[in-house]
């Protein structure tokens, strides 16, 4: 399977789902995504979730796996867990930020942890974007210019080390980006380029945010 949507319970900055959601996609709606799936008439491939947030009748005619509400893990490390089931090579999470900060922080820990069982694994809603990427000499990230937006940088583990970034405002060259240190919040994309991103060790998360 090519490539995963996953919607969940809460869009902060809502926006027209299907512009992204192409025709061999598989939808999963996570709990009271269904909701959000149901009012943009989009017709997902699975429900899951401990149902605890859905307002409306759990559907006759979409497969649903439901869980019991005391568990480890999250609505949202469930569908993950479905992708690497299904063999996804793409994941794209719509929602997971805003609303409850603790939710939002359980989003980011699962970007970090599963970032590496997926070519790409992206979460966004109307105005932000977000993912992991991990730190390899030699290995060169291109970053797609958007326009009108902040670029930041933070560092999940310990450090970054080895850190060079060009085509933005404020560029950097084997700089160690500490994790209790953001200096890396609100910079800028450059001259309408795309970023260039490379560092040796550890682990970033990458954000961009329309102005």
């Amino acid at each position: 399977m090519k490539k995963i949507i996953i919607i969940t319970s809460y869009i902060e900055y809502e926006f027209d789902l299907k512009s992204i959601i192409k025709k061999d996609d598989f939808v999963i709606c996570t709990d009271g995504g269904m909701d959000i799936a149901m009012r943009q008439r989009i017709i997902p491939g699975l429900l899951m979730g401990d149902m605890d947030s859905i307002s409306s009748e759990l559907p006759r005619d979409i497969p649903v796996e439901k869980f019991n509400p005391q568990k480890d893990h999250t609505d949202l490390e469930l569908a993950l867990q479905k992708a690497v089931s299904l063999g996804a090579r793409e994941v794209v999470i719509l929602g997971g930020m805003g609303g409850r900060l603790d939710h939002t922080m359980a989003a980011i820990q699962l970007l970090s942890r599963y970032a590496g069982c997926f070519s790409s694994l992206v979460m966004k809603d109307g105005r932000n974007m977000c993912f992991v990427l991990y730190g390899k000499k030699n290995l060169l990230h291109t970053i797609e210019y958007q326009a009108d937006s902040y670029l930041s940088l933070f560092s999940l583990s310990e450090e970054c080390r080895g850190l060079t970034i060009s085509n933005v405002k404020y560029p950097l060259e084997g700089h160690t980006l500490f994790r209790t240190f953001p200096l890396g919040v609100s910079n800028e994309f450059s001259g309408r380029k795309d970023a260039l991103l490379s560092f040796d060790e550890g682990t970033l998360l990458v954000v961009i945010s329309g102005k």
